[in-house]
């Protein structure tokens, strides 16, 4: 039985219907279960393996539309030290100018994650087997977004990432100490200007 209902009780106070409710229950439940699974290490490893190979691919994608030279692409679990690598993407040409975009590339995998959210929201969906397994896809698209450690170290040893870190602060600090209702201020706006003949 691959139906297993429909749960139309109408719209709620926030405008969600009870069947998108129950979808982002179900995937929040969907990211539980991931997480719980990280007692077992090859439970879990077979279980993130879709979401590891989106998160590998963005680096190898991004390293090679960057310069990065791509040598080597693994998702097969290794013990390293005293902990377990799930998926590596080895670089010839890591520099200045792009790590920090290759090393933070499985950011890209959240949009992906939430345009599919709403697709699947917006199309009623059904409760079965293939939305539990869209639900662990999405799943696996959160956990494969997530930089590891690893990652973060490459991105930390680009500039820009300090500076695009940096503006982001700037405009944040802005942005709070600005007086509500107060429009944005032309840099322009303080000078005089001065007529010659």
């Amino acid at each position: 039985m691959g139906y297993l209902g429909r749960m139309d009780h109408g719209t709620g106070p926030s405008g969600i219907h009870g069947l998108q409710l129950a979808y982002l229950a179900g995937f929040a439940a969907m990211l539980w279960l991931l997480n719980q699974a990280r007692r077992s290490f090859w439970l879990f490893s077979l279980l993130v393996l879709p979401g590891t190979l989106c998160h590998e691919f963005c680096h190898w994608i991004l390293g090679h539309l960057l310069g990065g030279r791509p040598l080597s692409f693994t998702i097969l679990p290794k013990r390293e030290g005293r902990g377990w690598v799930l998926g590596s993407v080895a670089l010839g040409n890591l520099r200045w100018y792009n790590a920090f975009f290759i090393g933070l590339a499985p950011l890209l995998l959240l949009p992906l994650a939430y345009g599919l959210l709403l697709w699947r929201l917006g199309g009623n969906p059904r409760f079965g087997w293939q939305e539990a397994g869209v639900m662990l896809l999405l799943a696996n698209l959160v956990f494969g977004a997530i930089p590891s450690p690893q990652d973060l170290k490459i991105a930390a040893r680009s500039p820009i990432g300090w500076l695009l870190l940096a503006g982001a602060l700037a405009w944040g600090w802005w942005r709070l100490t600005r007086p509500a209702g107060q429009p944005p201020r032309a840099a322009w706006a303080g000078l005089t200007t001065v007529g010659t003949c």
